[in-house]
């Protein structure tokens, strides 16, 4: 009988503190909402909601932002519906979603735009780089971002609605390479992977078209807090990153056009852009015709394959983006 008591005893503390905790932890998070709903919008990003809850207890954290607002000094995004999902005892991996539509407002520009969609869900999972740090808030590094929704369209609002671009479903993918983790220099590696199916962009002319994107950028910091570091391009060029595009391609069927994209880059000492691009066409570049003497089309095209099919490399030095020796733009430093 007193074992019973003394089990009895246990569990009540254990519930008692878990319930405590559990409180805490959601009244912490509804008054660092509410910080940032005090912000001036201008030095620092405010962020408002209509309303704002926190509910799953007892092994969830279910935050829920019904009208939120985004005030970034000209820009203001309006949000229809964000929420995001916790588990109590797994606090590094995050469910999210929203609810459409959202509008975006640029005062200095002028532009207004609507992105609707009618599924919108992804997932947020972080690791710690260094265990010790990481129990201390620091160190964490992406293990995986990813983003999903179908029916996506995003419409410019400045003088009635005007379609700019659509698809049926997108994704969008961020996933940590841990070979390329270096522990000593504090840096990471990133693979995307990025995928639109039935694509329309009516002011390209491209409808029902795909798209797929495969990258991976190394060099990048661990800990994901330095990403909004004002020298992180300056800080990633010194750690030897590089971007390595694997795939880009896209299709559609009428009319019949395609193109394939490969290459490599990095920064130089003084931010320009260095690398190699590959690409092969078919029917893509044709749409130049119009603008470009035979001459250099034939000479922006390639070769020509046995498929159709046009083939050619871009090298970009110190900016310079040449096709065999002909310098046909050149792109500004990055720092």
């Amino acid at each position: 009988m007193r074992k019973f008591a003394w089990l009895l005893i246990a569990v009540v503390v254990v519930v008692a503190a878990w319930t405590t905790g559990w409180f805490w932890a959601a009244g912490e998070v509804t008054g660092q909402v509410r910080l940032l709903a005090q912000a001036d919008g201008e030095a620092t990003p405010k962020f408002e909601c209509g309303s704002f809850g926190v509910s799953g207890f007892p092994f969830r954290f279910d935050l829920d932002c019904e009208n939120g607002t985004l005030t970034d000094q000209d820009l203001t995004v309006n949000f229809t519906g964000l929420r995001a999902s916790v588990m109590a005892y797994n606090p590094t991996h995050m469910i999210f979603s929203a609810k459409g539509p959202f509008s975006y407002d640029d005062a200095f520009s002028g532009s207004q735009r609507r992105l609707d969609f009618s599924r919108l869900d992804g997932s947020l999972r972080v690791v710690p780089a260094d265990l010790l740090k990481g129990l201390g808030g620091e160190g964490w590094r992406l293990a995986r971002l990813s983003v999903e929704t179908d029916d996506i369209a995003v419409t410019d609002t400045v003088a009635g609605d005007i379609l700019e671009a659509s698809a049926k479903h997108l994704e969008a993918h961020l996933v940590d390479m841990p070979d390329q983790f270096d522990k000593a220099a504090g840096t990471s590696a990133l693979a995307s992977y990025v995928a639109a199916a039935e694509l329309s962009l009516p002011g390209l002319q491209v409808a029902s078209g795909n798209l797929t994107l495969e990258s991976q950028i190394t060099g990048l910091p661990a800990d994901i807090r330095d990403f909004g570091n004002p020298d992180a391009i300056r800080n990633w060029q010194a750690a030897g990153g590089s971007v390595k595009l694997v795939k880009l391609a896209g299709t559609q069927p009428s009319p019949a056009e395609s193109f394939d994209v490969s290459g490599e880059a990095r920064l130089s000492g003084g931010g320009y852009v260095e690398g190699q691009v590959d690409y092969s066409t078919t029917g893509v570049l044709d749409r130049l015709s119009q603008f470009l003497p035979p001459v250099q089309l034939a000479m922006l095209k390639g070769a020509p394959q046995a498929d159709g099919s046009f083939r050619n490399t871009v090298t970009i030095l110190d900016g310079q983006m040449k096709i065999l020796t002909f310098v046909f733009a050149q792109l500004p430093p990055l720092f």
